[in-house]
């Protein structure tokens, strides 16, 4: 699994591999899991109550997200059902959290909850953090692979989910089209 959206949410909206019709991560209970653990949610076995409605909430979540963003980096207004639904998740996640300190201001914890629905909370709080805080120029649709990402470099060009998985093909596809065109003159 990889990690290379810079933003929990948009890393959790790239749990299908290619866009469209990729396979899909969270197949599964113990997809939605193992992604949990590997972006340092939660270890998979904290968690009871692993039924297939949390799995549903999950995609729900998912596709939610990912419609709302790929709006954003298209620079179209996201559906207002997405945001909803977005916002409902976040809004029952609010409703079990604690409140942290960091920096200047405090963050949503949920120390002890093992309910397999908070594995979605952190998602959606990163997801309405995004949305409500920005930098909302910065986000970014991969052309290869339809995954999202925040940019963060520091003059806003990135463009590929990643140089390593769709940068260096593209790459390697426009200097062999040159290089082949270059023969044919």
């Amino acid at each position: 699994m990889e990690l290379v959206g810079n933003s929990l949410c948009l890393d959790f909206a790239n749990t299908v591999s290619k866009r469209p019709g990729g396979r899909d991560q969270l197949a599964t209970m113990e997809g939605l899991l193992t992604w949990a653990q590997v972006a340092g949610i939660h270890p998979p076995d904290a968690f009871v109550d692993v039924g297939g409605v949390a799995l549903n909430d999950a995609i729900e979540l998912r596709e939610s997200v990912y419609r709302t963003f790929s709006a954003i980096a298209a620079q179209r207004h996201p559906d207002s059902d997405d945001v909803s639904a977005m916002m409902s998740t976040y809004a029952t996640a609010l409703r079990s959290a604690s409140l942290h300190r960091e920096g200047d201001g405090h963050v949503p914890r949920w120390p002890g909850e093992r309910s397999a629905r908070a594995v979605l909370w952190p998602v959606a709080a990163s997801a309405a953090r995004l949305l409500l805080e920005g930098p909302l120029n910065r986000v970014g649709e991969c052309p290869s692979c339809g995954w999202l990402f925040l940019d963060t470099t520091r003059n806003g060009s990135r463009r590929w989910c990643s140089m390593a998985m769709c940068g260096s093909q593209v790459k390697s596809r426009r200097y062999y089209a040159a290089k082949t065109a270059h023969r044919g003159s």
